[in-house]
């Protein structure tokens, strides 16, 4: 061993004094060695590796409930917004939320009529995640018409326009010398019969604009054109655990059936005498009926099935796979099982998790800024709105709930009196306008004096909620957090 470690070490002296560069890029036979291969990112999926790719993700969602569940709880962190008019101007803010609220409705805003303007705000997000970018076609009626992801792509056996070819598209996007959008090539696909889908190919349909589509994706590198799902790294999890399940399962199902084993050696009955079959060549037995006595006859042996499934291995084993399953979309496990950590565990968890969510926020209302300022200017050529006014507004996220209110109410007065936070940043975390709250809080207390009614509220806590967060504390300290 001494000799081994003194040759280890030679050898990584001489790659220093020889200047070897990093140790990562040398093959040392004991993992698998960089393929040395450069490619953008839309040149790693061909369009037939890109379709299953998409296929992948679909699957998954429409069949593992955890699947589901992971994106359902992205969506309501990242998807939900509350919009705010902020021009300074009463009258006008009130208009201009009076008009957002009418487009929100179905009829308004979707082609389809079928989706809220909130609605397919999170079902956007939710195309994003599994397919890895979503289109918004701005029609001119003041609608939208929503293309999925696997529409916009270079049609098979060919169709295109003449002055347009298959070289000239970047799975379905025409882009400039640099890297620009300039037309997506929208496709239609092979529609469903009543003995199933036909064929399963795509037909060109129209070549739309970039400055009329919103290309809503996920992209992670400069010179990327179509988005990739940020759960693609976690579909062969995904796919191991659903399918780990189904095994376990059956295991379990078939060690359930037998759980008993009796031998005779004597010729003394044991209980109630079990009948043999008709022609003596075995036993006839009922488990259906309830609990059996097997007598069988001297030098018989019935061999019953045991399994402790599913094991502990087992079990550990998927926790950490659904784990890191949940890592693609930065979800702490305390998310998926609430009573794995303590309460300090859980704001911890919760507090990385909003950092996260709160970077991905921001994409989401970018889109909504584009198309709020898009129908804004709709409702100015319309005559509904001035074309002078300052407008500006707020796309405010759905709030996140106390985890302990009492504490954590506590912590953020003491934080506003030291002029460490304000109000609004406190209740902005809440999904709250602090203004509309003020106004409100106005309005109730003015109608309260007016009835001769008490307008303070007193701050003194029960007696159950001081010993819950003395007991909670005494936890905290015994796990050392």
């Amino acid at each position: 061993m001494f000799k081994q470690a003194i040759t280890a070490v030679a050898k990584s002296l001489y790659r220093f004094a020889n200047g070897n560069g990093y140790d990562a890029v040398a093959s040392k036979n004991r993992r698998q060695a960089p393929t040395g291969i450069l490619r953008s990112e839309d040149g790693e999926n061909n369009p037939a590796e890109r379709r299953k790719l998409l296929s992948a993700g679909r699957d998954i969602n429409r069949n593992f409930s955890l699947a589901a569940w992971m994106i359902r709880r992205h969506l309501d962190y990242v998807s939900t917004f509350n919009f705010q008019a902020k021009t300074g101007d009463t009258a006008l803010d009130d208009s201009l939320e009076r008009l957002m609220r009418w487009w929100s409705n179905p009829y308004n805003c979707d082609v389809t009529s079928r989706f809220s303007l909130s609605k397919m705000i999170r079902l956007l997000e939710m195309r994003r995640v599994i397919d890895g970018d979503i289109f918004i076609l701005k029609l001119r009626d003041g609608t939208l018409q929503v293309v999925e992801g696997d529409r916009v792509r270079t049609p098979d056996g060919g169709g295109l326009p003449e002055n347009l070819n298959q070289s000239m598209l970047t799975h379905g996007v025409v882009t400039d010398n640099n890297g620009a959008p300039l037309s997506y090539c929208v496709c239609s696909r092979a529609k469903a019969t009543d003995s199933g889908t036909a064929g399963g190919n795509f037909k060109y349909e129209r070549l739309v604009s970039a400055r009329n589509m919103y290309h809503f994706a996920y992209l992670d590198r400069f010179d990327q054109v179509r988005g990739v799902s940020p759960l693609a790294p976690a579909f062969n999890t995904l796919r191991d655990v659903y399918e780990g399940f189904d095994y376990a399962l059956a295991k379990l199902k078939v060690s359930q059936l037998f759980s008993l084993a009796i031998y005779r050696d004597k010729e003394t009955a044991l209980g109630e005498v079990s009948t043999s079959s008709e022609d003596g060549s075995g036993y006839e037995v009922d488990f259906g009926r309830g609990p059996a006595m097997l007598d069988l006859d001297p030098g018989d042996r019935a061999e019953f099935l045991e399994s402790k499934t599913p094991s502990t291995e087992f079990r550990e084993f998927t926790q950490s796979m659904i784990s890191v399953a949940l890592k693609a979309l930065d979800i702490p496990y305390s998310f998926y099982a609430e009573n794995f950590t303590n309460y300090s565990g859980s704001r911890q968890a919760l507090l990385q998790y909003e950092l996260s969510a709160k970077i991905k926020r921001q994409d989401v209302i970018q889109l909504l800024d584009h198309l709020t300022n898009w129908r804004i200017k709709l409702w100015i050529q319309d005559g509904q709105l001035p074309a002078d006014a300052n407008y500006r507004w707020d796309w405010i996220p759905q709030g996140v709930s106390w985890i302990d209110p009492m504490k954590e109410v506590s912590a953020n007065l003491a934080a506003i009196g030291g002029r460490l936070t304000t109000r609004t940043r406190v209740l902005r975390e809440q999904g709250i306008d602090f203004y509309e709250m003020a106004d409100e809080t106005k309005a109730e207390e003015d109608y309260l004096a007016s009835l001769g009614l008490a307008t303070s509220i007193s701050m003194q806590p029960t007696q159950s909620t001081s010993v819950a967060i003395t007991e909670d504390t005494a936890q905290v300290a015994a796990n050392g957090n």
